[in-house]
């Protein structure tokens, strides 16, 4: 069984992990790429959206996810069109332009990482691999909120 100590240790690699991939958000946002823009194209890639939707799966508010929208049209990446379950309602798909560049994107960042792995066999591959889908249960049930452990009357 894994002690609180190796959990601790676990963790905080985990926890250096998601600070890299935020690093990297941060300097492509500096770029001109924003997070939540990269996250409607990720969604869109894989199935047609409504805004409300999408910003239900990012976590971000309407007017934000709104925004983003818009300025994925304007870039031609998105396009509206009526959804056909729904006349009052929009669908979101990616044109052409969009699927090129979110599948470009991919493809270039699954090459750099493959080139970072080089030194790697197939064995590690899947030991890793293995372990963090091991590893995800267990984060998703440690990330939902914990109650307070102070008594009631002084957490108030």
């Amino acid at each position: 069984m894994v002690d609180n100590e190796q959990a601790r240790r676990i963790m905080a690699e985990v926890v250096e992990i998601a600070r890299a991939f935020e690093m990297s958000g941060r300097r492509q946002r500096a770029a001109g790429i924003t997070g939540t823009k990269i996250g409607i194209l990720n969604q869109l890639k894989r199935d047609d959206a409504r805004l409300t939707a999408i910003a239900d799966t990012l976590g971000v508010s309407l007017p934000v996810a709104s925004r983003a929208v818009g300025a994925l049209e304007a870039e031609g990446y998105v396009i509206r069109r009526t959804d056909p379950d729904d006349a009052r309602a929009s669908l979101l798909s990616l044109s052409p332009i969009g699927v090129d560049y979110i599948r470009g994107r991919e493809v270039q960042f699954i090459a750099r990482f493959a080139e970072q792995l080089s030194d790697w066999n197939d064995d590690d591959a899947a030991q890793a691999e293995a372990a963090l889908a091991r590893l995800r249960e267990p984060i998703l049930a440690t990330l939902t909120p914990v109650p307070d452990p102070r008594p009631a009357e002084s957490a108030q």
